[in-house]
């Protein structure tokens, strides 16, 4: 079966969605005035190919010869850097398969793109001007089972009238929660769920779902709400909370590997190691009372420690959001056992698979987050995030040890929990 496929917003998507913010990127970034604007409309008048249109923007900006090659040559980069992969249909693409665009980007430029991007299949790429909208393409291109695309008119009705069978691919654009959350977080959520690696119907693609409308955006939340230097991450817990919250600020804090246990047994090593990372810094972490360090400042240094929790129900310091549950340790698993009697740990209880999972969809979001201003603050929507956590899938499927004691691993969450997205969503955001 042969399977032709559509190129943009179904194998591979500008980053930030809207095809026109390169340009915007290119405006602000070499200083060129309205070139949004002019850029559009040099293509109106020139739309063939990028040759013709960077032969109009010339005449409109007075450009030499070498302009006009530079400038066309940092769009045809910005195009291959900022297209990313749309992965459930990537994976598809079989040997023999067809790439059919109608675009203005020369073949090789978005066969560039597609490499960049992972696909390693040897296919066709045909490129025209409104070959597949006025449905002159499909004649001369070798025999085609199923068209793939976005476009319900080019991609679906075109075809369809040629007697290919066609599918309307939507699954580009933002779902309900991205819309909800809106603005550019809502936009970052959509770039980490469609790089998805997992199929479809599975455990770990459920998990990778999760982390990009749940947990990166939480983290990205809590870190915004968070000072910018001086503190201390507890780990194991903090492990992508830290990561999230350096490539947002762009500085380096400490981690500081901490139990119940540790604070509990105390010793002189623990107590050296303690003074040398994480005193005079604040205390950040996932979820708890602070009770356990409060009690440790005060007996060992005879002060009152500066803490600060994304969840919890605080004895001492603050916490982002007032919740006893423990749910978003569940989505934030570390390949470090818990920590007992300094420097000795226990067995780290998570599957390697649930712990690659979170790590790479954290990996994906940090390698996107530069395209996005994300440093607003908004506790509320943190609050409903956390909500919609408590009644999501992973914590059924993830252990957590209870206590920080090996002989404790809870394996109770009930799968009741668990909801519906649409009644989730409609619960939190209601």
């Amino acid at each position: 079966m042969t399977t032709s496929w559509d190129c943009f917003d179904t194998l591979v998507t500008r980053v930030r969605l809207n095809p026109l913010t390169v340009f915007d990127w290119m405006g602000g970034k070499y200083g060129l005035p309205n070139f949004t604007h002019r850029r559009k409309a040099a293509e109106s008048r020139s739309p063939e190919t990028l040759f013709s249109i960077y032969e109009e923007l010339a005449k409109d900006y007075q450009w030499t010869e070498e302009q006009k090659a530079f400038y066309k040559k940092v769009e045809i980069q910005a195009e291959i850097e900022q297209c990313v992969s749309i992965e459930e249909n990537l994976r598809q693409v079989k040997d023999g398969d067809l790439i059919v665009s109608d675009m203005y980007l020369p073949r090789e430029v978005i066969e560039a793109i597609l490499r960049k991007n992972g696909l390693n299949k040897a296919v066709s790429i045909y490129v025209s001007t409104g070959g597949k909208s006025s449905g002159t393409i499909w004649k001369h291109l070798p025999s085609i089972d199923l068209h793939i695309g976005d476009n319900l008119h080019s991609d679906v009705n075109s075809p369809s009238a040629f007697g290919i069978d066609a599918k309307h691919y939507t699954n580009f654009e933002l779902n309900t929660l991205e819309q909800l959350v809106g603005g550019e977080l809502g936009l970052l959520m959509r770039v980490v769920r469609l790089a998805n690696p997992y199929e479809p119907d599975t455990i770990l693609h459920r998990m990778w779902l999760e982390q990009s409308q749940l947990n990166v955006p939480a983290l990205i939340l809590a870190s915004a709400s968070l000072p910018s230097d001086n503190l201390a991450f507890i780990h194991r817990d903090c492990v992508h909370l830290q990561r999230i919250h350096e490539q947002l600020h762009g500085c380096q804090n400490v981690a500081f590997h901490c139990s119940r246990i540790a604070m509990e047994e105390k010793g002189d090593a623990w107590n050296d190691y303690v003074i040398n990372t994480a005193k005079g810094r604040t205390i950040v972490d996932l979820q708890g009372t602070g009770g356990s360090v409060g009690r440790y400042w005060a007996e060992v240094f005879y002060e009152r420690p500066e803490i600060i929790y994304v969840t919890g129900m605080m004895a001492v310091g603050k916490a982002l959001v007032t919740i006893s549950t423990d749910v978003i340790e569940r989505f934030n698993s570390s390949p470090l056992g818990s920590l007992g009697r300094f420097p000795e740990r226990f067995e780290n209880e998570f599957d390697k698979d649930v712990l690659e999972c979170q790590k790479l969809a954290v990996d994906k979001a940090i390698r996107y987050m530069p395209y996005f201003s994300l440093k607003q603050e908004n506790l509320g929507l943190l609050a409903r995030l956390v909500f919609l956590m408590y009644h999501s899938h992973t914590p059924v499927w993830n252990n957590h040890q209870s206590n920080h004691a090996i002989n404790k691993v809870e394996r109770d969450w009930p799968a009741a929990r668990a909801l519906d997205d649409t009644i989730a969503i409609g619960m939190a955001f209601k």
